[in-house]
């Protein structure tokens, strides 16, 4: 996947996903609508990017990280 062909929006979540975070923490940073982050955010993890996390303490929520290969699939290497 081609970082220049990603929606503007999940290029402004790539750059502001620095550590775990939650929606609404990325819609805060970005100013974008949680909408428009939620989308961004499945775009990101069907590509294998990003990956979704429930927290232990409270399996309700979730945050999101940056998968461990996510510079090769945006290179286009094999994984």
């Amino acid at each position: 996947m081609d970082f220049a062909k990603l929606p503007k929006s999940a290029q402004l979540v790539l750059k502001v996903l620095e550590e775990p975070m939650s929606s609404k923490e990325i819609a805060k940073r970005t100013n974008l609508s949680e909408r428009t982050v939620r989308y961004a955010i499945k775009l990101l993890k069907d590509s294998g990017i990003v990956k979704e996390v429930y927290l232990l303490q409270d399996a309700r929520k979730r945050v999101y990280v940056l998968s461990e290969n996510f510079n090769d699939i945006l290179e286009g290497s094999p994984t």
